[in-house]
């Protein structure tokens, strides 16, 4: 008996000790980790598959994120990290363990052990938990992974070749600069009259600002005669990554403004404004909106510029005299030294007055004129009067161009002429499909061969000033007053009719005109009305754009129509007269919506079909009734579902057939009978197609017929699951493009296999035989290959072998080769990589990139290289080499290494597998590296060798950015030696350095503009060893920033002040931003005797400062050298009250102070602080501030400090406020709170409430007057979770009209008749939004959003005793997500809702909305519904569908009986 008596005594031992540890929890989740271990186990599998599962789709959107070369948010990075340890191997290993562990028994197995049970059953129970979490929190981000960079505006990232800083134009460039640094100033205007170079003037302002003045987004937009509000907010939008969805252009307009005031430092050049412009109404915003935003408008008139404000006008004159003649000369030649010729010459540049257009055009043409006779000619011709009449142009400049069109060869001047009417920035594909059309190339058969000819008529043109450069190769522009010329011309000529008035109508009407017309452009006409039939029998060209109907009869009357251009219009159908247009040989219908397009089949004689970016479902078996069509362009149509069977087969003479970015349904032959939809194999019939561009999912689809390949002469074709993946700027510009996106690429046909050996741009990704394709027989190497990507490949030692050749490669992108172990062997074939600018290698297990014998990497520009764990160094020297050999990157401009583990430096020995004790050593020079960034590069203890400079110029002379994040082992960033080289350091970025513990020597840097330090015991000295001071300071006395302007310091846990008691005069005075966070012993910021060297702040933040009792500190005489008896004296206060203090903040526009515990107010004397142009303040966890504000001018009596003391001068602009949980506050005004904030806050109109955490029962009274404001047009609430809703009376009680518990957000007796923009996102208390009372008064609601309430049931409370109107007239968007409880936007069914002016409308994850109300519903302006946002999924006009019950059955409200029924 006394065995079993000992285990049951060891049992109940056992569960004894288990209750101990267990008594905090409730007993039944206690016991069922004795007795369910293996439900917890199996739920935990459960888990770690889901998040598996949860994981590669994350990955999935990261991965093509980051092939689209965006940049992935932190929040995202840290989440996969936190994922990817809990599905690793060792954690899969660890959870087999502790269940087996979990199954011991004790006592030879005859009992269980509890004990065991119990803890491993409860660690699967706490893992399963956090893996919870972990899968709730991908949702905050499954819909957005990562982020666009901003791209800069045309020729603003390079040198502007036309450019020559001429002396007359100095002052001029130096009076804009100026004004761009002069924070009074927000608009400046350029003057002058056209081709007197206004525009390459501004342009090469634009290059420089961004370097000089860190401007952090730079936009050029041409704004021409006739300004298009849609056209420029969409040059500015795009310049920005912003992407507009709306064609409303007051929302467009909106949501320019706010994306414009994101950017710090913006910088806008609008470009040949001839008349007044509305820049609030094309959405930038005002100087008091925003400080950082500058504006630069160039035009031809003075008056319109001042009528737009501008606070400055600068001229540009035309050049001196000898400035003339030497431009004349220079690009004329040598010629002009003839003897006999140099007084013609001379005469020449005279007659071209001094306009740097005119003698660009007139010396080019002239270049090459040997003969004595064609320059007198020239020189009579522009003695002759200019038969151009235009404003702004001088009649020397019409007659030089007008000169330099005649000397154009007769095959040039059309195009010339042709260019004129394309706009700025234009395709030269686009002039190509206008000339094919018009039939200019009588001798030139096919598509490509006109290319050619265009593409060689374009660089003459280019070559004689007449066109300039594009953004890139592919396009071209032109002067505006060359255009006015161009068009001058062919008016009088040719009969054009080019038209930018506001109508055109009356031109119609005159029969004369109209029948004299070869070619009508309205590009920007506003056309009111289009005459019933237009009567232009000698018409060739017509193009117009815009929204208008086209009258069925518009056509009859034109019998000679070769090309047709509509743009941005909507078609249900085509007017029946195009069928009659028999010479049609070009039609492009650019960005249409068409529904019925059968009647284009009767265009027999089309040979140019564009339906670019159009809106169009269905291409008819019609269009194969086209048989002459050479061209057929469907790029960007991403509506079309079905291109009819046999179409394609039908287009015999097909040359080129575009699908980019469009079709993918492709059908395989044989297996989809009968077919619903087109079939590539169709395209064997084209025996003359030479361009192709397509997508197809399954390889199966392709065809396989290898002649056809072999014709092929450009191409872009992508095989695999994703539509195009990997967009890629640089590839994309390229005319052979192939990706392959599949597991095995052994079944590629032989053709196109072929394509490899011709391709410029090649990706590939998860090819798990990607080395048949590389090393394949039939390529033996890539002569033409620029652009390689390869990702997601196991499979693979060496990228390049030794019997490949790529010597024209420029870019290389390696991502995820998990057992790659070098580019290239020893062998590689000579001029391989003498042409390659940029590598990207990402997460491949190699060591190094390059080994020193390979070729000389001589045009490398950009190295890049992260998550590379056993990369030990870029560069293996697998040789002996003497001291003076060195490894030379000669245009190495920007070097960004990131988690690298093993990383030590650039280079390393094969032999001895050591590397040199620093980054960079003097066996390395990079004489032109501007950009350098280490983050988790975690082997480097040094950056330079400190005897470098003595050696040779290493590059640090170059330098303008330098970033270091998380190297723990890296001990200091500059040698003492070295710190006077810095010159062009603008960025310093220390962050999280672990080990730096030494001083941080930047003295010598005379142009840093930008300061960043966090999580680093660093100290900033002038370069001595300085002992510290009693408190510790960030900066001492000897460090000079002359023009610093950011300064952000970041977890720093010994700082206690920031500035020294004695400073340089010369520093801090730019400074106009600062950024303090995570300093637990900073006790204050501002010392009140420098208070004046601030006076350029624009913003400040304070964030988990916990010490900081107050920002503005009384520093003492004693402490100040030099002071005066009172700090306070220099400001020149002017007294509110004879005790009070006054001085501003004159240009601050942004103030945040967060988890400031200790915070009590700003200064502890009785100072008042103006903020004048204070434009948002946020107030949060300052929790021993008792008032924030409180007026001086009507408290009688001394009350406890606020935060604030206020006047009418105080907050004059402040235009939104921030309001968080602050645990001490017990009013937010004292006195008369509705009063005060009318009286001193008249432009406050943004309120936001934000985490009002659980600790907070009901709605503070403060609340009240923020909400009764009667300038409030802004409120959101985000992440408050108010149990009862309720104002609390100061008594302690509630008031009259409270709010009943866990009903309305906002009370009845709230009026919110101002209200433009209503958000609420992560609300749980909230039932009911807002009462019927109060949802009567939104009448300029513009906006709702309700996002992540989990308990909200209906957004206005239905009131079924009352049946009238509740009317939103001015709402537009309505955006409804995570909403689980929501079943009605209103439950009331006597209610009738008004909506004339919804447009859009987002349903996202509401599973219980089963209708949109009982109610009558109006709602006759919406055109779009997204069921789900993360698929862009939409629905036609004026329909709402909601998903029901998550299952494929839907809920719907149509336009036409304003009812959702299920």
């Amino acid at each position: 008996m006394e065995a079993p008596i000992s285990i049951v005594g060891s049992i109940c031992g056992s569960i004894a000790g288990i209750a101990t540890e267990s008594a905090v929890g409730p007993i039944t989740r206690q016991l069922s980790y004795l007795f369910k271990h293996k439900t917890k186990f199996q739920n935990l599998r459960t888990k770690v598959q889901e998040l598996k599962v949860a994981a590669q789709r994350v990955q999935q959107s990261v991965h093509q994120a980051t092939m689209n070369g965006e940049e992935i948010f932190d929040d995202v990075e840290k989440w996969l990290t936190a994922v990817n340890e809990k599905i690793s191997d060792q954690a899969a290993a660890q959870l087999e363990e502790d269940e087996e562990k979990s199954k011991r028994r004790c006592f030879a197995g005859c009992c269980p052990d509890l004990k065991s049970h119990y803890q491993h059953s409860k660690k699967a129970q706490t893992e399963a938990e956090t893996i919870g979490r972990l899968l709730n929190e991908k949702d905050q981000f499954i819909n957005r992974v990562s982020y666009r960079t901003s791209v800069q505006a045309i020729g603003i990232n390079r040198p502007v070749k036309e450019y020559v800083s001429f002396e007359s134009r100095i002052g001029t460039f130096n009076g804009v600069m100026a004004a761009l640094e002069d924070d009074n100033v927000n608009k400046v205007g350029v003057l002058g009259m056209g081709g007197v170079g206004k525009t390459t003037l501004v342009k090469e302002i634009a290059i420089q600002a961004k370097e000089k003045l860190s401007f952090t987004a730079v936009v050029f937009a041409a704004v021409t005669q006739t300004p298009n509000m849609l056209d420029i907010q969409s040059k500015i939008a795009e310049k920005l990554n912003l992407k507009f969805d709306e064609t409303d252009v007051d929302v467009r307009a909106a949501r320019l403004h706010q994306r414009l005031r994101t950017e710090k430092k913006v910088f806008i050049i609008l470009d040949d404004i001839w008349v007044t412009l509305n820049l609030e109404a094309l959405g930038v915003p005002s100087a008091d909106e925003h400080k950082g935003c500058k504006i630069l408008m160039t035009s031809r008139s003075l008056d319109v510029l001042k009528s737009m404000d501008a606070s400055q006008n600068l001229s540009i004159e035309t050049l001196h005299e000898d400035e003339a003649q030497n431009l004349f000369k220079n690009i004329a030649g040598n010629i002009v030294e003839r003897p006999d010729l140099q007084s013609i010459a001379v005469a020449v540049a005279k007659r071209c007055g001094r306009l740097p257009i005119a003698i660009a055009t007139i010396a080019k043409a002239l270049k090459h004129k040997q003969n004595l006779f064609e320059w007198r000619n020239a020189l009579r011709q522009l003695s002759k009067p200019s038969k151009g009449n235009f404003k702004g142009i001088a009649a020397e400049a019409y007659s030089a161009i007008e000169l330099s069109y005649k000397f154009l060869d007769e095959k040039v001047q059309p195009i010339f002429l042709l260019s004129s009417i394309m706009g700025h920035d234009v395709a030269i594909e686009d002039l190509l499909r206008y000339a094919r059309g018009l039939g200019l190339f009588h001798d030139v058969k096919g598509m490509e061969e006109t290319r050619d000819e265009v593409l060689t008529l374009v660089t003459n043109l280019k070559a004689s000033c007449l066109l300039l450069d594009g953004s890139d190769p592919t396009r071209f522009d032109m002067h505006d007053v060359v255009c006015d010329v161009a068009i001058s011309i062919a008016s009088r000529d040719l009969g054009w009719l080019v038209s930018t008035k506001e109508d055109v109508y009356e031109i119609w009407s005159d029969e004369d005109i109209m029948r004299g017309c070869n070619l009508v452009s309205l590009p920007n006409a506003k056309v009111s009305e289009l005459p019933d039939k237009l009567e232009c029998p000698n018409l060739t060209l017509f193009s117009m754009h815009g929204a208008l109907e086209i009258p069925n009869n518009f056509f009859n009357g034109i019998q000679r129509l070769k090309v047709l251009n509509f743009a941005n219009m909507h078609f249900t159908s085509l007017p029946s007269s195009i069928g009659s247009l028999k010479t049609l040989s070009s039609l492009c219908l650019i960005d249409c919506d068409l529904e019925d397009i059968v009647i284009l089949g009767e265009l027999k004689h089309l040979e140019i079909l564009d339906f670019r970016k159009s809106r169009i479902a269905i291409l008819p078996k019609e269009i194969g009734q086209l048989t002459m069509l050479k061209l057929l362009d469907l790029s960007d149509c991403e509506s079309l579902e079905v291109i009819s069977p046999g179409i394609l087969s039908s287009l015999t003479r097909l040359e080129e057939l575009y699908l980019y970015d469009s079709f993918d349904g492709w059908e395989v032959e044989g297996i989809d009978d009968p077919r619903s939809n087109a079939c590539l194999v169709e395209l064997q019939h084209s025996f003359c197609l030479t361009t192709l561009e397509v997508h197809t999912r399954d390889v199966q689809a392709m065809l396989k017929d290898n002649i056809f390949f072999a014709k092929l002469e450009r191409y872009k074709i992508s095989i695999g699951d994703d539509k195009w993946f990997w967009y890629d700027e640089i590839g994309i510009k390229t005319s052979r493009m192939l990706k392959l996106k599949m597991n095995r690429c052994v079944n590629l046909y032989h053709g196109i296999k072929r394509l490899l050996k011709t391709t410029q741009s090649l990706y590939l990704d998860g090819v798990k035989d990607v080395r048949e394709i590389l090393y394949d027989s039939i390529t033996e190497g890539f002569p033409d290959l620029k652009h390689l990507r390869i990702s997601d490949v196991s499979d693979i030692k060496v990228v390049l072998n030794y019997m490949m050749s790529v010597p024209c490669l420029e870019s290389l992108f390696l991502c995820n080769l998990t057992d790659l172990g070098a580019i290239c062997d020893d062998q590689l074939k000579a001029g391989s990589f003498e042409r390659l600018r940029i590598i990207k290698v990402r997460r491949c297990e190699m060591k190094n990139l390059f080994s020193s014998t390979e070729t000389k990497l001589h045009q490398l520009e950009q190295i890049e290289v992260f998550n590379c764990d056993n990369m030990i160094g870029l560069i293996v020297v697998k040789e002996e080499t003497g001291d003076n050999e060195i490894l030379e990157f000669r245009q190495l401009r920007s070097v960004v290494l990131g988690a690298l583990n093993s990383f030590k430096s650039l280079w390393y020995s094969e032999k001895t597998l050591e590397s040199v004790p620093c980054l960079f050593d003097k066996k390395v020079s990079c004489p032109t590296l501007e950009k350098l960034y280490l983050k988790s590069v975690s082997g480097i203890e040094k950056i330079w060798n400190d005897d470098q400079l003595h050696v040779m110029p290493f590059g640090v002379q170059s330098l303008e950015r330098l970033t270091i994040d998380e190297c723990h082992k890296l001990k200091y960033v500059f040698a003492s030696s070295m710190i006077k080289s810095f010159v062009q350091l603008k960025t310093l970025h220390i962050s999280n350095c672990g080990e730096m513990d030494e001083e941080l020597n930047i003295c010598h840097c005379p142009v840093l503009k930008t300061l960043h330090c966090d999580s680093t015991d660093i100290d900033t000295k002038s370069g001595d060893n300085i002992s510290l001071n009693q408190r510790q300071h960030f900066f001492n006395e000897k460090v000079i920033l002359p023009v610093l302007e950011q300064l952000n310091i970041e977890n720093m846990d010994n700082l206690e002040r920031l500035w020294p008691n004695q400073h340089s005069q010369h520093s801090f005075s730019k400074l106009t931003s600062i950024w303090l966070g995570g300093c637990p012993k900073l006790l204050d910021v501002f010392p009140s005797g420098m208070l004046t060297r601030f006076q350029r702040l624009n913003q400040l933040s304070i964030r988990n400062c916990k010490s900081v009792e107050e920002i503005i500190f009384e520093s003492h005489p004693q402490e100040e050298k030099g002071s005066s008896s009172s700090a306070m004296q220099s400001f020149s206060p002017h007294l509110i009250q004879s005790a009070v203090i006054t001085f501003e903040f004159s240009r601050l526009t942004s103030l945040i102070f967060e988890a400031l515990p200790n915070l009590r107010s700003t200064h502890r004397e009785m100072l008042t602080i103006n903020w004048p142009s204070l434009k948002e303040m946020e107030v949060k966890g300052c929790d021993k501030v008792e008032i924030l504000f409180a007026s001086q001018e009507t408290t009688g009596f001394r009350i406890q400090q606020p935060l604030f003391w206020v006047n009418q001068f105080t907050f004059p602009k402040l235009h939104q406020l921030t309001l968080g949980w602050n645990v001490g506050v017990k009013e937010t005004w004292h006195s008369d709170g509705q009063q005060l904030v009318s009286h001193h806050f008249p432009n406050l109109e943004v309120v936001e409430l934000v985490n009002y955490t659980d600790r907070v029962l009901p709605p503070p009274s403060y609340l009240i007057p923020l909400l009764s404001s009667p300038n409030l047009q802004t409120l959101e609430i985000r992440r408050c979770s108010f149990q009862e809703m309720m104002f609390q009376s100061e008594e302690g009680g509630e008031e009259k009209s409270a709010w009943v518990r866990k009903i309305n957000l906002v009370p009845s007796f709230v009026s919110l008749r101002n209200l433009v923009t209503l958000k609420v996102e992560q609300c749980h208390g909230i039932i009911k939004l807002i009462t019927h009372s109060t949802a009567k008064s939104l009448v300029q609601l513009r906006e709702m959003s309700i996002k992540y309430c989990r308990n909200i049931e209906e957004i206005i409370q239905g009131v079924d005793n009352d049946d009238d109107e509740i009317h939103l007239p001015q709402l537009n968007h309505l955006e409804l997500i995570d909403l689980p409880k929501l079943e009605s936007f209103s439950s009331s069914r006597n209610h009738t809702f008004g909506f004339p002016s919804l447009q859009t409308v987002i349903v996202h994850k509401c599973p219980k909305m089963k209708m949109f109300s009982p109610g009558h519903s109006n709602t006759p302006m919406l055109h779009k519904v997204w069921l789900d946002r993360s698929r862009n999924e939409e629905v036609g006009k004026a329909v709402l569908i909601a998903p029901y019950n998550n299952s494929s059955e839907k809920s719907v409200i149509t336009g036409d009986h304003d009812r959702m029924t299920h």
